[in-house]
Formats: C-alpha cells, structure tokens, sequence
C-alpha cells in the first residue's frame, strides 16, 4: 500500500511524500530523494524524540513552501 501527501497543505503542486511498503520518496520528478525504510524509521525517530526541530519560530511568519502558487 502506498501513502501519498503534498507539503503543501493547500495545493497539490508542491513536493511530495509518496510512503511505500519498502521507501519513502520525498520531491518532486526530477528533484526527489529516496530513503529506505531504515533510513525513514531514523528521521522519525529524531523527530520523535527532539533531536529534530522547526526552523523558524512560533513568532515568525510561518509559511508552508514558496511553491509560487499563492496558497501559503
């Protein structure tokens, strides 16, 4: 079974998570990286435990991309 959900929560022309039974791919064609299950299971890991944090502050314009699509 696949699992798929843009990064962008108001349109569906940004990158992309595409969740598979042995891969994750994340972007979009031409611009995409490919981690293997064992690879995915440490980044959720990290976030899951702190060692992964946002970039920008609760304070701060928060934007989901800049997609150009005038949705964020």
């Amino acid at each position: 079974m696949q699992t798929s959900f843009s990064l962008c929560p108001n349109c569906d022309a940004c990158p992309e998570v595409t969740i598979g039974e042995d891969s994750v791919t994340i972007g979009e064609p031409g611009n995409q990286v490919r981690l293997t299950s064992a690879e995915w299971n440490v980044l959720v890991d990290a976030a899951r435990t702190g060692k992964l944090h946002r970039l920008i502050g609760p304070q701060e314009d928060v934007r989901a991309c800049d997609c150009g699509c005038e949705c964020c």
